[in-house]
Parts: C-alpha cells; sequence; structure tokens
C-alpha cells in the first residue's frame, strides 16, 4: 500500500473510532434522550445526573488512558474502550429505572473516553505539526457525522415504535461500535514507522518552534494549564447544544419530534467541516487566536438562541453554531501536543481531558436543575454563553502572554548574535 493511501485508511480508521466513541457513544444521547425521559419518566435532574454519569465515566478513562496507552499500546486500549462502550449501550437499552440508566451510561462514557484520547493521539504520531490541525479537524468530523445519523436514524425508530423505538436505537448503536472495534483491530497501525513510512508532512531534522516552553513534565507545564481552563469552560458550555437541543426544540419552542430531529442533524452535517476548517485555520493563524476567535462567536450564537423562536432563525443559528462546533477540541488538543514532548503526549491528551471531563460533568446536573428551577432553557443558554465568553478572554490573555514569551526569546536570540 502506498504512503498517500495508508494515510488516507488511517484517517479514515480514526474518524470511524471518533463516530463511536463521541458520534454514537455521546451525541447520541442528545438525539435519544427525549423519548428515554418520557418513557423512564425521569425528571429534568434525574435526566442530568444520567447525563452526567456519562461524563464522570468519561473522566475516570481520561485519568487513565495515558498510563494504559504507554503500557497496552493505543490501538489495544481503542478496541477494549469500543467494547465497553458497545456493552453501556446494551445496558441502556435494557434500562427500566434510574440505576440501570446511571450506571450504563458511566460505563458507555469509559468506552467513548477511552477510545477518542488515544485516537488522538494516534493522529499526533502520524501527523507532523504542519498538517497536523488539518488531520484532527477530519478526524474530529467523526462526531458531527454521529449526530447526522442520530438525528436522522432515531427520529426513524421511534416513529416505528414509539415505545420501544429509543431501545432499538441503542442495540443498532451498540452493534455499529462492535464494528468499527473490529475495523481498527484489523487495519490500524499506531505508528507510521510500523509500515516504514514517515509522518505526513514531516520534516527531516526538524526542532521544535516553542523551545522556550517547559515540556519536562506536563504536570507543571502552565500553558498546558492555561489551556486546560478554557477547555472545562468549553465541556461546560457545548452541552447545551449537543445534548439538549432537541429537548429543547421539543419542549421550549414546540417542534415535532421529526423536525427537531432535523435540525439537529442539520447541525450536525455541518458540523462536520467544522474541525477541519477550523484545524487548517489554526493552521494559518496559530492556535490560541483561533481559540479565541471560536469562544467569541459560540458566546454570540448561544446568546442568540436563547432569544429566539422564530424556526427560520433558529435553524440559521443551528447552522452558524455547526460551523464552529468542534472547532475548539480539534485546536485544543492539537495545540497541547504541541507544547510538550512528542512522548508525552497521551499523557498531555489524558491530562486536558480532565479539565473538559469536570466542565461535562457538572453542565447536566446545573442544566438540569435550572430546567426544573425555572420550565425554561433560556438560563440554561446565558449560563452556557457566559461559559464561553470567559473562554474567549482567558484564551486573548494566554495568547498576549505566548507572544511576549516570544519576543523575549527573539530579542534574547538577537542579542547573542550581536554580542
Amino acid at each position: 500500500m502506498s504512503q498517500k493511501a495508508r494515510m488516507i485508511l488511517t484517517l479514515l480508521l480514526l474518524t470511524l473510532c471518533l463516530l463511536g466513541s463521541l458520534g454514537f457513544g455521546r451525541f447520541s444521547f442528545g438525539a435519544i434522550l427525549p423519548f428515554m425521559k418520557d418513557d423512564l419518566m425521569f425528571t429534568y435532574t434525574q435526566t442530568g445526573f444520567v447525563a452526567s454519569s456519562i461524563f464522570f465515566g468519561y473522566l475516570l478513562s481520561a485519568f487513565f488512558s495515558g498510563y494504559f496507552v504507554l503500557r497496552f499500546t493505543a490501538k489495544v486500549v481503542i478496541i477494549a474502550s469500543l467494547c465497553l462502550a458497545s456493552l453501556g449501550m446494551s445496558l441502556l437499552a435494557m434500562s427500566s429505572h434510574f440505576w440501570i440508566s446511571f450506571f450504563g451510561s458511566l460505563i458507555m462514557g469509559i468506552g467513548s473516553g477511552g477510545a477518542n484520547i488515544p485516537a488522538l493521539g494516534v493522529v499526533a504520531k502520524w501527523f507532523a505539526p504542519k498538517k497536523r490541525g488539518l488531520a484532527m479537524g477530519i478526524v474530529n468530523s467523526g462526531s458531527g457525522l454521529g449526530i447526522v445519523f442520530s438525528g436522522v436514524f432515531v427520529p426513524v425508530m421511534i416513529g416505528i415504535d414509539t415505545v420501544n423505538g429509543w431501545r432499538f436505537s441503542w442495540i443498532v448503536l451498540a452493534c455499529l461500535i462492535l464494528l468499527i472495534a473490529i475495523l481498527v483491530l484489523a487495519f490500524l497501525k499506531k505508528h507510521p514507522q510500523e509500515v516504514g513510512i514517515h509522518s505526513n508532512g514531516e520534516e527531516r531534522n526538524q526542532t521544535s518552534d516553542h523551545t522556550f516552553l517547559a515540556t519536562s513534565s506536563v504536570y507543571k507545564n502552565s500553558i498546558v494549564w492555561h489551556i486546560g481552563f478554557t477547555y472545562f469552560l468549553w465541556g461546560f458550555s457545548y452541552l447545551v447544544f449537543s445534548t439538549f437541543i432537541v429537548d429543547y426544540l421539543m419542549n421550549d419552542i414546540g417542534f415535532t419530534k421529526g423536525v427537531a430531529g432535523q435540525y439537529f442533524a442539520i447541525g450536525g452535517f455541518i458540523s462536520i467541516f467544522s474541525g477541519f476548517i477550523w484545524g487548517a485555520i489554526s493552521d494559518k493563524i496559530g492556535r490560541i487566536q483561533a481559540l479565541t476567535i471560536v469562544y467569541g462567536y459560540q458566546c454570540i450564537l448561544l446568546l442568540l438562541m436563547s432569544l429566539t423562536y422564530h424556526p427560520t432563525l433558529l435553524l440559521v443559528e443551528v447552522i452558524l453554531y455547526g460551523i464552529a462546533l468542534w472547532a475548539v477540541p480539534t485546536i485544543t488538543v492539537t495545540s497541547v501536543s504541541e507544547y510538550v514532548e512528542p512522548a508525552l503526549a497521551p499523557i498531555a491528551l489524558g491530562f486536558l481531558t480532565l479539565f473538559f471531563g469536570v466542565g461535562q460533568f457538572f453542565s447536566p446536573i446545573v442544566t438540569g436543575i435550572l430546567i426544573d428551577q425555572t420550565n425554561s432553557y433560556y438560563s440554561a443558554f446565558v449560563a452556557s454563553a457566559i461559559a464561553v465568553c470567559v473562554g474567549c478572554f482567558a484564551s486573548w490573555a494566554l495568547s498576549m502572554r505566548l507572544s511576549r514569551k516570544s519576543e523575549r526569546v527573539i530579542s534574547s536570540n538577537i542579542n547573542r548574535v550581536d554580542n
């Protein structure tokens, strides 16, 4: 197989990993949620805790996945995690009360994070920095594909069986994830050197452009902490859209389940392109600068959605939000992999995802409580917008800090040359 064909196959397999671990393992929950909630008669607070169990599982896997990758290899961890996600979905399909749903979601979350983080680490090994943003964007499009599939597939299943359609949806998704695990087992190579090729875009004797950064320890790297803080804020913010948008459109706006599913699918389809659009932009203008723009952009759109009830305007806002939906994880994961030593990338990704996981864990709980207290999604959208607004200013501050540091290094090098 040629180098180009192997690169394309690797991107396809990693995109399928994201489709299974995030697209099916996390974001299908938003499409299934309203029907599961009604059938099991959950309150919004209970629903929030079930959703948070997914993200608590994701948090656990984020903490341990980097170490498991170093011990067992990324491929083994990805396959085992996809199988766990499938098991969790099977439990959800059989759920009859809160605790089965809680633990099924927890297992699904562990599998979701356990497959996602190593898959992104494999991208860092196959693609050198100058092409890594675009590659990360392509792989992250798997999440959008999952939203599209769920937004179309779940309403069809509900139409076939209004009582058990959501259960059949979980079963089908569980089977699809197992199929992805088999494909990964058969074809994925965790490193290009296994097939005798170099990373796409790699330059021999390449040296780091970030020599001024502390890379000896991930946990002492203040830049990683700063990026992690903004990732925490986005983890809190984006769930209002990805998890609750279908329920919001049905209950607050009055859409039918079919129309709400279509809006969800349209947003998901547009989001397929968001990662590699913004990944490519970050390759050009810089990672942190791109993050600053994305956070501000999402803040504005979330505020607009909270104030809009006209179907056409809502559709436009959903499309515009979808354009930037996966920009943050694409840029964030790419950026942090450039501020630590390559050998520490799996640890750094796991550590960074801890911040993201904490934000995800608290978001559904807070959202559920706000909705139960106010009988409206308005306060949830505002809280989500505030979070990314803070992220915008934090990213801008980091950009200024890195710019000043870079200027000092350049000035110091010039002085050494002059002397």
